[in-house]
């Protein structure tokens, strides 16, 4: 499913944390990334036959749980013994729902995955039930049962760093981490927390972790640098926490940790009320080169819809002060319709401000009512979500199958668009763009990626012909001696 440059790729790097819990145990355990390799029905049961795994696990978010069933649906048809299990944030937020709406997985990981996988692996080893086993949602007979919440693990040192040695695509670390990195550069994710302690009504981040957050160490965090860099040759680190720098003096400590390793560059998302004029100034020392904000909207009676808790002195004292630092690229990620009560009147205010910011990109997307969100149950309520084809819950490239109050879904779409062409094709911008390339691989970059916006802007789509998955039904018959 890969995608232009007006996306981003992403490894998977939660599916590297379960696979070194369980391999830290002693169980075998494959990564199958068909985010970066295209899925051929008839060549994924042939490696299952030859893998013979007695466990199946499939991570979805939403807009992919529609592709994740039909495998699962391939491998119940063809090993019908293989377990099916589904995790991730829509599974996640309703488990129930995804259990009765897709036949073929028999079991939900509920929230984080680790501990819950392992022992679900041991039990299957062991030819056991999952009858009283936290963590997960389960069959039984017709009914479903969510057996008890497994609590999270406290002490984030104890997860051994991503098997990143299970990413088989031999280009797996090059691609387009984030808007302003060269596809040629390597680069990998690092998460240094997991959760988020706010409660913004577009977010499903709750549906994963609550509304907790824990840390790692920076030393650990330290530690997990100096191997990819060792090992994978990294060049660029995406610091992939939902908001960077939570807790007070994490972002001083794990600086001045990446400044002693010389780091190339690295990029995060933070909030603009976690950072100041002397946290960026540490940031870029460090080798920071992006920092994107999350903003939203320049409403500030939509600011309090989201319960977002921040104002827009903040949001432009922040962008100055890391434009100050000398930040190469500053980022603003905006929301069209982030709350499903926002007027014209406010989406206004959001091109106004946007206009006003000194940012290198901006992020425009259109809200989509992820299950888990708080936005997800008002819209459902008001009636205004017309379609649960979850394959349609995409930000990008289609009219949305939701509406809210004061737009229809072609006007989301229209607005998205007509804001991201305001910004990005003003002669200013394009020209301030222009002038800070300083080598020819930069301008083919900002090449691909112009054109790439051009082709979406004029109605086309921002995944790469080709890059559907090949679910078509096959004549397989599997060996006598498969599972």
């Amino acid at each position: 499913m890969g995608m232009v440059d007006v996306l981003s790729h992403v490894l998977p790097t939660n599916l590297g944390y379960i696979a070194s819990y369980l391999l830290r145990e002693g169980v075998e355990v494959e990564i199958w990334d068909y985010e970066q390799e295209r899925f051929s029905a008839v060549e994924f049961l042939h490696k299952l036959q030859e893998a013979s795994p007695q466990v199946v696990g499939i991570s979805c978010m939403t807009p992919t749980i529609i592709n994740g069933h039909h495998v699962a649906s391939l491998v119940k048809k063809h090993f019908p013994n293989i377990v099916t299990v589904v995790g991730g944030a829509h599974s996640s937020a309703m488990p129930e729902e995804t259990l009765s709406e897709f036949p073929n997985f028999d079991l939900v990981v509920n929230q984080e995955g680790e501990a819950t996988f392992l022992e679900l692996c041991q039990r299957v080893s062991e030819g056991g039930g999952f009858e009283g086993m936290m963590g997960i949602t389960r069959r039984d007979g017709e009914e479903f049962v969510r057996e008890e919440s497994r609590p999270f693990i406290p002490d984030l040192d104890d997860i051994p760093f991503p098997a990143r040695e299970l990413y088989h695509n031999p280009n797996r670390f090059r691609g387009h981490s984030s808007r302003g990195f060269s596809n040629s550069l390597n680069s990998t994710e690092i998460f240094t927390s997991r959760g988020c302690p706010y409660k913004c009504t577009f977010c499903a981040i709750v549906a994963t972790f609550d509304r907790t957050v824990r840390f790692r160490s920076p030393d650990n965090v330290i530690e997990e640098v100096k191997e990819v860099k060792k090992r994978y040759d990294i060049e660029h680190i995406v610091i992939a926490d939902d908001t960077f720098g939570l807790k007070k003096g994490r972002i001083e400590e794990l600086c001045e940790g990446f400044g002693g390793l010389g780091l190339n560059s690295w990029n995060c998302d933070t909030r603009v009320d976690s950072v100041d004029r002397n946290t960026l100034q540490l940031m870029k020392e460090s080798g920071c080169t992006k920092v994107a904000f999350g903003i939203e909207t320049g409403s500030e009676r939509v600011i309090a819809l989201n319960e977002k808790k921040i104002d827009l002195d903040r949001v432009r004292a922040a962008v100055r002060w890391a434009n100050e630092a000398g930040i190469k690229n500053v980022e603003g990620n905006f929301i069209i319709g982030s709350h499903p009560d926002e007027t014209l009147e406010d989406l206004e205010m959001t091109q106004k401000l946007i206009r006003e910011l000194p940012l290198t990109f901006v992020s425009i997307s259109i809200i989509v009512p992820y299950p888990g969100t708080p936005n997800f149950t008002t819209m459902k309520e008001r009636g205004d979500i017309f379609s649960e084809d979850w394959s349609n819950y995409v930000m990008f490239g289609q009219d949305p199958v939701w509406r809210t109050k004061h737009f229809e879904p072609k006007d989301l779409l229209q607005h998205q668009k007509r804001m991201n062409r305001t910004f990005y094709l003003n002669p200013r911008y394009m020209t301030r763009m222009l002038l800070r390339i300083r080598s020819l691989s930069e301008l083919a970059y900002y090449a691909k990626m112009g054109k790439a916006f051009m082709k979406w802007t004029l109605g086309g789509s921002p995944v790469e012909p080709g890059s559907e998955m090949d679910l078509s039904d096959v004549d397989f018959q599997p060996a006598a001696t498969t599972p």
